[in-house]
């Protein structure tokens, strides 16, 4: 894929589309172009899966992995995350190891906190923090 940014880098041989329509939330809405959370959710799996992509000489192929969510509770970007992991693995690409995502969440009062795992979506609304 060839970039027009700013940056030096203006090629990238990974690719990973994040779609989140309004229906997986139970909204309605338009379906345009990628907004906000899309782009940013889909950087953030592609970083996290770029590390473990097969170095260009021993696979000479581009990738292109699309997250489609249809429904949410959680974490989104991290299920995508693991999704991708499985579909490289089933499409047969050498990746170096599998990469799962986890999302955390923070619940604090006074100087009382707790650290929770794998948060659902009232957790994420109701938490102080989310990372």
């Amino acid at each position: 894929q060839m970039l027009d940014t700013l940056s030096p880098i203006d090629e990238k041989r990974y690719m990973h589309h994040y779609n989140f329509p309004p229906y997986s939330v139970g909204e309605t809405g338009f379906m345009r172009g990628p907004k906000r959370r899309e782009i940013g959710h889909g950087a953030l799996a592609e970083t996290a899966l770029r590390a473990v992509l097969p170095d260009q000489d021993d696979f000479a192929y581009s990738l292109r992995v699309v997250s489609e969510v249809l429904s949410s509770n959680g974490s989104t970007s991290m299920a995508s995350v693991c999704g991708s992991t499985l579909a490289l693995m089933d499409a047969g690409v050498p990746i170096k190891k599998p990469v799962g995502g986890i999302a955390m969440g923070l619940v604090k009062q006074d100087d009382r906190y707790v650290i929770l795992t794998d948060i659902q979506g009232m957790e994420d609304h109701l938490g102080d923090m989310d990372f």
